[in-house]
């Protein structure tokens, strides 16, 4: 505080010369407040020849400087990085990056992080220190399949000292295959996972690729080191999903009867597709794992291979087995209309440098995070691993009204849609970092999938 007793001790420290004389009086000096100038009348005496002591008065003038502590001066100064961690995922989406995000706030990750970079295909996260960079290669490696590479630069030596200063490159790639991607095996994980069928529909990403046979109801657990060494090859990802009704879906009447795997159970299935509901052609019988989630009238999301065109390396891994011509991998919700409008939940996002704006990037990032939003309210396992807000509810306008109507989604109560408890929500939000999904859309970018246990259930557990 200025014109303290506790400043003015720390001022008279500065003066030197001050301990030969015998300091009698010491007082501030009035200023100008924005002047950032302090000034203490002192008064001192010493004793000269014969006993005679001589006393003297004079005004010291301090200037006030601001000052920042090392660590801070290299926080807010450019390139002044020790490791940088580069994450990618070869994939045309980021809703990998999404997911990942939320983990990051969810475990404070990136609390002493200098600053976050966005890349068309990933980001690049700096740190001050090299452990710092470790750090967050090790929590990568805990929470999705990922293999990194490390290299380092010499920026300057002192052969005197015998020191040197390194920069830290860490280049972490994610396995691009993520939920709801249908893989193609080769021959060599086949006969490792015991002669399985080639044809697997992955069902969650963690740290290890969970895969799942519905003809079988095998389930397999795929881990970083078994996957790089014959990674498997996406036949179909979500962007080829279309609709189809489900007619009929028989199980077996006796629960001791019926094949199931943790959560799934499997099912005959009878589904047509959604553009020619109308017309009595084009049905599909095949076997699903989502016996336990769909019945008769439902809209389902699933791969028509009858009609996909699959590459050479993608059918050459058959060697001789029969395609399916439907795969079922979701059940849908069409009749959910506006559902930004009738969201509940916040989610924060971290504060990332981005590129020069591209409309079309722009929109690409805004549907991707849609579609993760729209993952985050269909999956309970997913949300489990978030950290939700509750956003404040806005009064809906008279033409907002007429428009949208009302009452929301209350007609489509019946159709198994699963509401998030506001239980689940958090009510305090701390930080300037929340995007409201209904309004803003972030640009840059999570993991398609959830991370947490398995349920129970056999299944195989590949390294």
């Amino acid at each position: 505080e200025l014109e303290s007793k506790e400043l003015l001790a720390l001022c008279l420290k500065k003066i030197r010369g001050l301990n030969k004389v015998k300091l009698t009086d010491a007082s501030w000096i009035w200023t100008e407040p924005h002047s950032r100038r302090l000034k203490v009348k002192c008064t001192v005496q010493k004793e000269v020849m014969n006993n005679a002591i001589v006393e003297q008065t004079f005004v010291v003038e301090y200037l006030v400087a601001n000052q920042q502590c090392p660590d801070c001066q290299k926080s807010y100064t450019e390139h002044t990085w020790e490791s940088v961690v580069q994450v990618r995922q070869k994939v045309r989406h980021k809703r990998t990056f999404y997911w990942l995000e939320q983990l990051m706030i969810k475990h404070n990750i990136c609390a002493k992080c200098i600053n976050i970079r966005d890349q068309p295909d990933g980001l690049d996260f700096y740190y001050p220190t090299k452990s710092l960079g470790q750090h967050m290669v090790h929590f990568l490696d805990s929470v999705v399949p990922s293999r990194s590479k490390f290299s380092k630069k010499l920026i300057t030596q002192d052969d005197k000292s015998n020191t040197y200063r390194y920069k830290y490159t860490w280049m972490v790639e994610i396995a691009p295959v993520c939920k709801d991607d249908l893989v193609m095996c080769n021959k060599r994980m086949c006969a490792s996972m015991g002669g399985i069928s080639p044809i697997l529909l992955c069902y969650k990403v963690t740290k290890n690729v969970m895969l799942i046979d519905p003809n079988t109801m095998e389930r397999y657990a795929v881990g970083p080191k078994m996957f790089w060494r014959d990674p498997p090859v996406v036949a179909c990802s979500r962007k080829q999903l279309r609709d189809f009704v489900v007619l009929d879906i028989e199980t077996p009447n006796d629960p001791g009867d019926q094949i199931s795997s943790g959560k799934f159970v499997q099912g005959e299935i009878t589904v047509i597709r959604d553009s020619e509901a109308e017309e009595d052609d084009g049905e599909f019988i095949n076997f699903t794992h989502l016996a336990h989630q769909l019945k008769s009238g439902d809209t389902a999301a699933g791969y028509d291979l009858k009609n996909v065109n699959l590459g050479d390396d993608v059918l050459s891994r058959l060697r001789g087995r029969e395609m399916p011509e439907v795969v079922i991998v979701r059940k849908t919700y069409p009749n959910r209309k506006n559902r930004q409008r009738s969201r509940k939940f916040l989610l924060k996002n971290l504060k990332k440098e981005t590129p020069e704006n591209n409309r079309a990037k722009k929109d690409k990032g805004e549907e991707d995070y849609e579609t993760f939003l729209k993952d985050i309210e269909e999956d309970p396992e997913m949300r489990a691993d978030m950290l939700l807000y509750k956003r404040k509810q806005q009064k809906q306008s008279k033409d907002d009204e007429k428009m949208h109507g009302s009452g929301g989604d209350s007609d489509d109560e019946s159709d198994g849609f699963p509401e998030i408890d506001m239980n689940e929500l958090i009510e305090d939000m701390t930080g300037s970092l929340v995007i409201d999904p209904a309004n803003q859309q972030p640009a840059t970018a999570g993991i398609p999938g959830s991370n947490g246990d398995i349920g129970g259930g056999d299944m195989k557990m590949m390294q």
